[in-house]
């Protein structure tokens, strides 16, 4: 069957260019008959480990039995698998459509019956590292986050999975990932081009701007370089001699500034750079981001990962996200717990764009129109205000040194600015 065939008998015809990505070497490993991930025993036992309930069976078994009996869907499904987990090269499937015409409402099952394949090869990935079970249970919760926080929020309560999530699954499966408490983490190297240093005597951490960043003459960085104003930004530079390091100082509030500072190095030492081993962190849907809840998470993760690969000790947690936006601190008061968060980390500006990230909080994609939004949530009502203002909304990062894990709940790196003379 060709694509064209396939997609034709579906009724959606529209994602054809991106569809046939790798269609030939999927179809050549095709197994015969019915994949695996598509039998009853197999979606039964792993849709447990997802979290989801016995409440769903019937309907998940409809659709499966469904799948199975069409070529058609039986194609796209294993296409949609070889793509997320076994293609040599990451192509997530973007725009396909959910088979409509076949299941009606229980449409976006059909995704997620290729979901719970990941369970299987996580769970292999953990053995191999000698992981505790218990963790790859807690891992596997996040197709019921995906399903619960935010397909469903989006389709009047159906349940499903996003196909833009789905491809996220394939990281569980081949990087050292997992989730402690309330967050999961990566641990692979910085990804981030900022750079920290710490004063040796007194444990002072400062950040210096990568060179070349181009910073609005707010401190903050546009993606798209249209949307600099003419001669209000400035571009940072970073310099080496051997004996010092001469850069652009970052306000851990999470704007660039122009304060230059030159850094001698037998006074700072090296506290973070590109490539570093470090944790990545993923904030799953789901709400209960307390205090306790992230220092409790933040702890465990930084004696798990020592214990279980010692051979690559991590020297940070970084994230880049909307949750990290210091714009959250002007919407909502100190005592929120996003607020909160924001205050025990280093932030620092990226590249962004008016929209970006807001995916998350309203389910869509480019511009809102903030008169129709969705203004359910108290974040959702604040954001949209913020906008509606005509205040831009940015994403911003975070990192914050595992040497300063015991200073969390203290404001580590705010307390410490703004910095003198160095």
């Amino acid at each position: 069957m060709t694509v064209e065939a396939m997609l034709e008998h579906l009724g959606d015809a529209a994602a054809l260019e991106d569809v046939r990505r790798g269609w030939e070497p999927s179809m050549a490993a095709m197994p015969e008959g019915v994949p695996e991930f598509l039998t009853d025993p197999f979606w039964r036992e792993y849709s447990r480990w997802c979290g989801l309930d016995q409440g769903l069976d019937g309907r998940l078994a409809r659709v499966a039995a469904i799948v199975r009996d069409d070529p058609a869907l039986r194609r796209l499904a294993w296409h949609c698998y070889w793509r997320v987990f076994l293609s040599p090269e990451p192509c997530a499937p973007n725009g396909w459509p959910e088979p409509s015409r076949q299941l009606g409402e229980d449409a976006g099952l059909f995704y997620m019956l290729v979901a719970f394949a990941f369970v299987p090869r996580m769970r292999r990935r953990h053995q191999e590292w000698g992981l505790p079970e218990a963790v790859t249970r807690q891992t596997s919760q996040q197709v019921r986050h995906y399903c619960e926080d935010t397909y469903r929020r989006g389709h009047d309560g159906r349940m499903g999975i996003y196909l833009g999530q789905l491809g996220w699954l394939r990281h569980y499966t081949r990087e050292r990932y997992v989730r402690l408490g309330r967050l999961e983490y990566w641990l692979g190297a910085n990804p981030h081009r900022i750079e920290a240093f710490r004063h040796q005597r007194t444990g002072q951490v400062v950040a210096l701007a990568p060179h070349g960043t181009r910073f609005a003459q707010d401190g903050t960085i546009y993606r798209d370089p249209n949307d600099y104003r003419e001669g209000g930004d400035w571009t940072a530079t970073l310099e080496r001699d051997g004996t010092s390091v001469a850069g652009f100082l970052v306000d851990p509030n999470g704007r660039g500034t122009r304060q230059r500072a030159v850094l001698r190095l037998d006074e700072w030492a090296p506290a973070l750079g590109p490539g570093d081993p470090v944790l990545m962190l993923h904030i799953p849907s789901g709400g209960g981001m307390t205090p306790a809840a992230c220092r409790e998470s933040f702890a465990e993760a930084a004696e798990f990962f020592p214990r279980h690969f010692p051979g690559e000790v991590p020297r940070a947690i970084v994230c880049v996200s909307w949750i990290f936006s210091p714009q959250l601190q002007e919407i909502f008061p100190p005592t929120a717990n996003l607020c909160d968060f924001q205050r025990n980390l280093f932030l620092f500006p990226v590249a962004s764009g008016p929209w970006d990230g807001l995916w998350f909080v309203f389910l869509n994609h480019g511009p809102l129109d903030l008169d129709r939004a969705p203004a359910e949530t108290s974040l959702q009502r604040g954001l949209l205000d913020y906008l509606r203002r005509g205040q831009r909304w940015r994403l911003a990062g975070m990192f914050l040194l595992l040497d300063d894990m015991g200073k969390y709940g203290s404001e580590p790196y705010r307390c410490q600015w703004p910095v003198g003379r160095i």
